[in-house]
């Protein structure tokens, strides 16, 4: 009997194990991403928090900056000689300095942070810069931004143009030393505001070019530092609001800078909307800021007329308030002020204002003198003797033209603007006598003509400006702006607008 055996085999597949393994994969799977979005989460939650931290110290900073933006203005407002770099700044015992300096600022705290204000000047009376730094828990932001004060007194510049007629406001071939402000409001597209030809230079920063006796007449200019060396300068600027500038031949607005002398040659800026023409145009600029800013104060200026309400009386016009405040001569009386010679002899006025003669070419003029019913004002020369020497503090309304043929001066070192007359008619002024000084203020609604080698020490106001061919000459006396004559037009106002350049962050 033969026996048999059955092997039997068993095919095990347990596959409990695997399963608890995957499981466990998932779990820490699903643990590590839960994880990483909990850190992902709060990462960007600290993120946002300190973009809004971030946010907040700007804005605190920017407070900061808007607390030092009043202060540097009200310490313009209102001052006889404005200036950041007296030493105090309304009321702040501060600079100035070159390097940044503290503003002592208390309660300084904003929206749970707080800020801290610094100021650096510039070589200038009117230029600064600011720093604020805001700062909120570990969060901080810093703001520079340069400030600049602009005098938008009319007086405060060679020429101030108005609106002018269509075509050229400004031309011929003239060398106006200073600033030039031109609106031309009523200028159409296309058209010249100024059109220079010749040898003309539109806006000099120095005095280089003016007779030394007229420069010792008046105050020494401020000086600035170019690349290191401190030169004399006007602080010019030219500004045109509406019309193209037109420069041909040898005409330009300033010069190359020379670092071989103590005069400042390029213009500080220029601000002209509509462009440059001629056969030169913006090739013969030589300006600080190079040829393409636009026209800066928006609005903010308009021309002044004789028929604007009086600052100290809106209910009557400034004319109209001149002849309140002023004398007025009689029939008589203002036939001899039209016809004004150096050898005259006379008295002519009261307390309110009034105008005298020697017989010597010496002539007196205090408070407003208003020359009614559309009658002249004129000085003329006697035979070879052209020249009337003035003292006093005084301004002329004239209701008919004024016609200037002598030499009007003043005396003496550094005797200009102390004395100091200001000539305003709603009509012409005309300077038509060859090789002539004159030094005062002169406005005239409708025109000026200046046909001759004439030297003006001072400036002048008008809707219209004819220069001719001879190289006339206008020469700013910063100084004039704060020492203007009484009733003088524009001069009721603080004109001072304050300008941000531009920021830093």
């Amino acid at each position: 009997m033969h026996s048999r055996k059955r092997t039997i085999g068993f095919s095990i597949h347990n596959e409990r194990g695997s399963m608890i393994l995957v499981v466990y994969f998932v779990i820490f799977l699903l643990l590590g991403v839960g994880s990483a979005f909990v850190l992902f989460s709060t990462y960007e939650g600290r993120i946002s928090q300190r973009q809004r931290q971030e946010t907040v110290a700007f804005h605190i900073a920017e407070a900061g900056i808007e607390r030092a933006l009043y202060d540097l203005r009200q310490d313009f407002v209102g001052a006889s000689t404005p200036s950041w770099a007296d030493g105090d700044i309304n009321g702040y015992a501060i600079g100035p300095s070159t390097s940044y300096y503290s503003i002592p600022y208390t309660g300084t705290t904003v929206n749970g942070g707080s800020y801290a204000v610094q100021i650096k000047n510039v070589a200038s009376n009117e230029h600064v810069w600011i720093k604020s730094v805001g700062t909120i828990n570990d969060s901080s932001h810093t703001i520079e931004v340069y400030v600049k004060m602009i005098n938008l007194s009319p007086w405060d510049n060679a020429i101030f143009a108005g609106a002018g007629a269509s075509g050229t406001m400004v031309n011929g071939n003239v060398d106006i030393r200073g600033s030039v402000h031109i609106l031309g409001t009523g200028l159409a597209p296309g058209d010249f505001a100024v059109d220079l030809g010749g040898t003309a230079e539109l806006v000099g920063n120095n005095y280089a070019t003016v007779d030394p006796a007229l420069v010792a007449r008046v105050p020494a200019l401020p000086t600035t530092n170019v690349n290191g060396i401190a030169v004399e300068t006007l602080g010019a600027e030219l500004r045109v609001k509406n019309g193209l500038v037109g420069l041909s031949g040898s005409s330009t607005v300033g010069e190359a800078n020379n670092d071989g002398n103590t005069v400042k040659e390029t213009v500080d800026g220029v601000y002209v909307s509509d462009g440059w023409g001629g056969n030169q145009g913006a090739a013969s600029v030589n300006s600080d800021n190079g040829t393409t800013n636009a026209y800066d104060l928006g609005d903010s200026i308009a021309f002044p007329s004789l028929s604007d309400p009086s600052a100290s009386n809106p209910a009557i016009s400034h004319q109209q308030y001149l002849q309140s405040i002023g004398y007025t001569p009689t029939a008589a009386e203002e036939a001899v002020l039209a016809n004004i010679q150096p050898t005259d002899t006379f008295t002519i006025g009261n307390a309110s204002g009034s105008i005298s003669m020697d017989g010597s070419g010496n002539m007196t003029v205090n408070g407003v003198v208003y020359i009614d019913n559309g009658a002249n004002l004129g000085f003329y020369k006697d035979g070879s003797n052209k020249t009337i020497t003035y003292t006093g503090n005084g301004s002329i309304l004239v209701t008919g033209n004024v016609q200037l043929n002598v030499n009007l001066v003043t005396n003496g070192a550094n005797s200009f603007p102390n004395n100091i007359v200001g000539i305003m008619t709603p009509n012409s002024i005309d300077m038509n006598e060859a090789g002539i000084d004159v030094m005062g203020l002169f406005y005239a609604e409708t025109e000026v003509s200046v046909q001759k080698q004439t030297d003006i020490m001072g400036t002048i106001v008008s809707n219209y400006f004819d220069m001719g061919t001879n190289v006339p000459a206008i020469f700013q006396v910063p100084d004039t702006a704060n020492n203007l004559p009484p009733g003088m037009i524009g001069g009721d106002n603080v004109y001072w607008y304050l300008l941000v350049a531009w920021i830093k962050s």
